[in-house]
């Protein structure tokens, strides 16, 4: 099962993010919007950081997967996937 497939179909909750935190399988997950349900999420191990969008006509997308290695922090991986989230959810706003 992929990361994608074990999301529900639609945004998540405060609640599900504080328990995603709590799963073995990741080592951070955090919102990128501030407040409400999360539509825009960061998935952190010790190897990758991949940031995942939500729109009402697709579901969840994939928008970035960025591998953690000596050359690239964690720090550095969150915020490309940010931008790439942010970027995504302008550009399905904007159809």
């Amino acid at each position: 099962m992929t990361l994608i497939d074990s999301l529900p179909p639609r945004p998540l909750e405060p609640q599900e993010l504080t328990s995603l935190n709590r799963a073995e399988a990741f080592e951070l997950v955090v919102a990128v919007e501030s407040d409400g349900p999360a539509r825009g999420v960061l998935f952190a191990t010790d190897s990758w950081v991949k940031g995942v969008a939500y729109d009402d006509v697709s579901g969840w997308t994939l928008v970035e997967t960025v591998a953690l290695d000596d050359e690239t922090a964690r720090i550095d991986g969150l915020q490309a996937c940010e931008d790439a989230v942010r970027s995504f959810q302008n550009d399905e706003n904007e159809e």
